[in-house]
């Protein structure tokens, strides 16, 4: 074993060689791979990346690995991320990088932070129009109609199961008729049946 290569699960190495890497060298390193990984995204309208993807990624193109769970460092690279965009006058990047559920989550609300902006009501929605910025600015081919821009998959459907659930319950229920056991013709409003009395 190398004197300096990682003996733990939760270090930083390179992969080539196995050398240790400090963690403020790896979170540097895998930001740069994520900033350069999120820009080619851009460039493909509609696109964007899991955050477990984006970890893989970053640590394949830096060639720095951890086996520390993703959840541990992933916040400050995006993070890191979205400073370099909002420093450079680019649009945050980081809206491209949701949760399994395609959500960008509370790390996005970073971004709004950095902005000096409030937060809003539908973070999924604002997030769809900085991801509409960065395919621009990213030289994506855009869709002729540029209407609202679209909410990821995961999100887009479970707004429309939420709204159509909800016209459905606020669309009054015919009510049935009332009807005699035994002959099944509609009862009257006394409720007795007047042919099988």
């Amino acid at each position: 074993m190398i004197g300096n290569s990682v003996s733990t699960t939760a270090g930083a190495w390179r992969a080539g060689d196995g050398i240790a890497v400090p963690l403020r060298e790896a979170t540097v390193a895998w930001a740069v791979a994520a900033h350069a990984e999120l820009s080619e995204i851009a460039t493909g309208y509609g696109h964007f990346i899991t955050i477990d993807e984006l970890a893989e990624r970053v640590q394949e193109t830096s060639g720095v690995h951890t086996a520390a769970p993703t959840s541990t460092w992933v916040a400050a690279i995006l993070r890191k991320v979205a400073r370099r965009c909002h420093k450079a006058g680019e649009p945050p990047l980081t809206a491209l990088c949701v949760r399994q559920n395609h959500t960008v989550g509370d790390s996005y609300k970073y971004v709004l932070e950095l902005a000096g902006l409030p937060i809003p009501d539908d973070l999924e929605l604002h997030a769809a129009y900085a991801r509409w910025q960065c395919y621009q600015y990213h030289g994506a081919a855009m869709p002729a109609d540029r209407g609202v821009p679209p909410l990821t998959p995961k999100v887009a459907g479970r707004r429309r199961s939420a709204s159509a659930t909800a016209q459905a319950e606020a669309k009054p229920q015919p009510t049935r008729a009332a009807v005699c056991a035994q002959c099944f013709i509609q009862l009257p409003a006394s409720g007795t049946c007047q042919y099988c009395v």
